[in-house]
């Protein structure tokens, strides 16, 4: 049996100015360190064989101080990265409702009929992530799995594995800023949820 622990990364700067980040980057905040140190207090007793991140810096930064630079292999892959958001990337929310406001719809209440010229839809990045995770679980059979990624594809990867349609991705728990999700893979290539986006440093930090 293969566990996968998939955290989201710290809080970013562009976080904080409600900025859309998608495949382009933004720093970790201090509180965005600090979430990922109070994190791994949490998971210290858990030894993980391997670690995979996405390649954005907010991800792999994040990665490192949960394994406390302990010597465990961290692998960086595209696959992981954040879905590509085109022309809104470095764009304030409230400037792409303005000016998008048919696809920031469907983004965010139709997600399975979100598609823009020079964005990537929520079907690819369904595709990709799946094909990522599967691809872990496969390589490192009865391994224990940290990985690193973002908000849209975790929400994508974990309602997909729930065989739920893609336009209820954005129902339940949201994926909060380093928010701890499980999925655990078996013999077989099937993948199973079974821990769904926790908040765990909401208890540490709540305003």
């Amino acid at each position: 049996m293969t566990e996968i622990h998939i955290f989201r990364h710290g809080e970013t700067e562009w976080n904080i100015e409600g900025r859309m980040q998608g495949f382009k980057d933004s720093p970790l905040t201090e509180l965005g360190k600090a979430q990922a140190a109070a994190a791994r207090k949490k998971i210290e007793h858990l030894n993980f064989d391997a670690v995979f991140c996405s390649t954005s810096s907010r991800a792999s930064d994040t990665a490192r101080i949960l394994v406390n630079d302990v010597d465990i292999p961290i692998y960086e892959t595209h696959e992981l990265r954040e879905i590509n958001m085109g022309s809104w990337e470095g764009m304030k929310h409230s400037d792409v409702k303005e000016q998008f406001a048919t696809d920031y719809y469907d983004f965010w209440n139709r997600p399975g009929c979100f598609r823009m010229s020079g964005a990537e839809s929520f079907h690819d990045l369904k595709a990709r992530s799946i094909a990522c995770i599967k691809r872990i679980s496969q390589e490192h059979k009865g391994k224990k799995i940290l990985v690193v990624s973002h908000a849209a594809l975790i929400k994508t990867l974990l309602t997909s594995l729930q065989s739920k349609p893609l336009n209820e991705l954005w129902e339940g728990p949201f994926a909060t800023n380093l928010s701890h999700s499980i999925v655990i893979g078996g013999v077989s290539s099937e993948l199973v949820v079974k821990q769904f986006c926790d908040e765990i440093c909401k208890e540490t930090f709540n305003d």
